[in-house]
Formats: structure tokens, sequence, C-alpha cells
């Protein structure tokens, strides 16, 4: 199994736990941690601080002096049987015959519309004003031209592996890049992409400007 090298900072991790993002990073975040091991357990611990914070704040803890301890502890020394457990459904999507499947979080975003430049397809999942999230696959051998962002752009890989001048790229990698960088993605085995952007693609080098009045298409 390949290792997650790329991580969320603390500070959004931080703001995930607090409920303070946006739905497109929320679920970015989701999906991070439920790849990466070091982060969800990151992310348990910020839970139980916050729980713990939130239990202590005078508004609910003196509300008409009510001793909660007792259905606290009723909650969660509860049994739980198996009849109440069920296994999570698997959903699968197809892309230029390539099989992926697509994680739980995304379930709800099933009815996609995908369109395709060159080896790229992509299907629009959230928009939140200049936000717009998306799932991105690039065909074997595919390359984006390089380019680099007017705003933010992350890219979380869900399958596959891609490189760029800053190193390789693996399934979990969670990676932030913003206006000081430029790069050219290219994958030898292809890959599956969830990513978040603010703003367009700027391409930088030769032919490729000519790709700058359609860069939505990759937004």
């Amino acid at each position: 199994m390949n290792k997650i090298t790329h991580h969320p900072s603390d500070a959004l991790l931080h703001s995930h736990i607090d409920g303070d993002l946006p739905e497109s990073l929320s679920v970015a975040m989701t999906l991070h941690c439920d790849l990466c091991e070091h982060c969800k357990h990151k992310a348990e611990k910020l839970t139980q601080l916050c729980a713990v914070k939130a239990w202590k704040e005078p508004s609910i803890r003196d509300t008409n002096d009510v001793d909660f301890s007792d259905m606290l502890d009723g909650i969660l020394n509860s049994d739980i049987t198996d009849s109440y457990l069920k296994e999570k459904p698997v959903e699968h999507i197809f892309i230029n015959s390539l099989h992926y499947e697509l994680p739980y979080v995304l379930h709800r975003y099933v009815d996609m519309k995908w369109n395709q430049l060159g080896a790229v397809s992509r299907a629009r999942l959230i928009e939140e004003g200049e936000t717009r999230s998306n799932l991105l696959q690039i065909n074997a051998g595919g390359v984006i031209p390089a380019h680099t962002h007017k705003g933010f752009e992350l890219t979380l890989l869900l399958d596959g592996s891609f490189e760029d001048e800053s190193g390789t790229y693996n399934k979990g990698d969670f990676i932030w890049l913003d206006a000081s960088h430029a790069h050219s993605p290219k994958t030898i085995e292809g890959c599956l992409c969830y990513t978040v952007q603010n703003a367009p693609l700027h391409f930088t080098q030769g032919i490729s400007k000519l790709f700058n009045p359609i860069g939505n298409l990759l937004y």
C-alpha cells in the first residue's frame, strides 16, 4: 500500500471538526480521513476534545441545574445489537471503460454528468459561489498542460497516481496549491481525483495558452 505523504494543515483539520468549512472542503476532509489513518486519529482526538469543551460550556452544563451524568452514562453504556448494524452500500462509476468504486461520502452525487477534454473527464459535484468541486479522471498517459492557479486548487487523489515537478502523488494524498505554484500533472496509469477550486486554471506555456478561454471546462 502506498504511503500517504501529503496531508491537510492542522488549521484546516480544526475547522473541519468545528464545522466551519463549506461542503466542498468538508467532503474533501472526510474523504482524506477515510483513507489516512494518521489524520483519522487526529480528527477523532479533536472531536473528543471538542465534545468535552462543549459539555463544559455553562450554557449546556448549567441549564436548569440538570445533572446529565446518568443520561450520558446510559447512552455510552447501552448495548448495540447486530440487527442495527448494516454494511455501507457500494456504488460504482464507469468512465472511459474504467471502473471505480465510489467512496461512501460521494454517494449523494451519483447522478453525474461527465464532460471530456482530451484525456481528461470532469463531473461537477458542488457549486458554492466561486468555489466548485469536481471529480476529475485522467486517462493513462494523460497530461494537463503547464498551468498556475488564479485562486486555490485542492486535489485529493482517490485512485491511481500522478506526478508533477514537485514529486509523485498516490491514493489519499491531499494536495493544496495556490497562485504561487505552477505545474504540469501527468499520469502513467491514470487517476481519479476529487478537486476543489475557486478560480479557473491559467495555462502558462506554448500552445496550451490557447486553452485559457475554455479553462472553465476544468473548473
